[in-house]
């Protein structure tokens, strides 16, 4: 008797189509900011790993979870024709769930990160609304979508990578103007490879007269951009004496330099995946569970995928 693997794994469309290996850089961040108090440290040491909250670590990636699920999938939804054009993120662009089914799972998605974020502070709650609402609605509807305009693409893109990164420290934290110091070498370090990120869209953009930062820069120039960005991070996190920052922007830099050097979107993209995963192994220095999250999340991605579409994702190819 065969088995039909693609009917097997279509349950889990519901769950796949949230995108959840773009949960990691943003739980990273998060994490980054949840243990900002043990920054000089390199690794925490098996008495403070042991002593962690691990039921509030857990509480905050589901509801951080949930807040970029109903984003990714208010994106998507917006974006549908272009997706569908450009062979993208099929789930949705090819009618694998019904528009209803998406709309119903991105409002129980906002219920239940606003609902976790109040529950446990009103900081937590704020920030989460915060981040729906730009990402969500403000950066891809009218009358905003920031997404279509470089300077407002580029100051969204850094206000959610900073917004990861509050969640982190609100969840321990009273809020003081440390969050905004302590914040920087990782908000300079996101919005580098944010800048990468548009570039393979760069080809699309320019035909479709879109004006966005990959668009309307030339690659060197945006390159260059990035690595100004990066070396701000690199300056903050020294000044700062953050060394999970500093071990980050290290471990980056030959991936960076090459960039530069070679100057191809296929070295931007290559340099983006290494980066997103040092920056993970480097918390998990700190909250070394995150480790065994993060490899289950990739075989499990990569098995979903290649059951229900024969398709290889994720993986660290110089491909996006």
């Amino acid at each position: 008797m065969s088995i039909n693997r693609k009917k097997i794994a279509k349950p889990f469309d519901y769950l796949f189509v949230l995108r959840p290996m773009l949960f990691f850089p943003g739980w990273s961040t998060l994490l980054a900011g949840f243990f900002i108090d043990q920054k000089a440290q390199w690794y925490a040491g098996a008495g403070r790993i042991q002593s962690a909250d691990h039921r509030l670590i857990i509480l905050l990636f589901m509801l951080f979870g949930s807040a970029m699920g109903a984003s990714f999938l208010l994106n998507q939804l917006q974006d549908t024709d272009s997706d569908r054009e450009n062979h993208k993120l099929f789930i949705i662009s090819q009618g694998h769930i019904s528009g209803r089914a998406v709309l119903a799972e991105i409002i129980l998605l906002i219920l239940l990160a606003l609902v976790l974020g109040f529950s446990l502070s009103v900081p937590l709650g704020i920030f989460t609304a915060l981040f729906i609402l730009l990402t969500g609605y403000i950066y891809n509807y009218r009358p905003f979508r920031f997404k279509d305009y470089p300077l407002r693409s580029l100051a969204a893109n850094a206000a959610m990578g900073w917004l990861a990164f509050a969640l982190g420290w609100a969840g321990r934290f009273p809020l003081n103007r440390h969050l905004l110091t302590d914040s920087l070498p990782y908000l300079f370090f996101n919005t580098a490879l944010y800048l990468y990120t548009t570039l393979p869209d760069r080809e699309g953009d320019l035909k479709s007269h879109k004006r966005t930062l990959a668009a309307v820069l030339s690659l060197p120039a945006l390159l260059y951009f990035a690595f100004g960005l990066y070396v701000l991070g690199l300056l903050s996190a020294l000044f700062l004496q953050d060394n999970t920052a500093l071990l980050i922007i290290m471990l980056s830099a030959p991936f960076f330099l090459l960039t530069l050097r070679n100057k191809t979107i296929s070295a931007a993209v290559r340099t983006t995946k290494f980066a997103i995963l040092f920056f993970a192994l480097a918390v998990c220095l700190k909250w070394p569970w995150y480790f065994l999250l993060m490899t289950g999340g990739f075989y499990a991605t990569k098995l979903y995928f290649k059951m229900r579409f024969d398709f290889d994702y994720p993986n660290f190819k110089a491909q996006s």
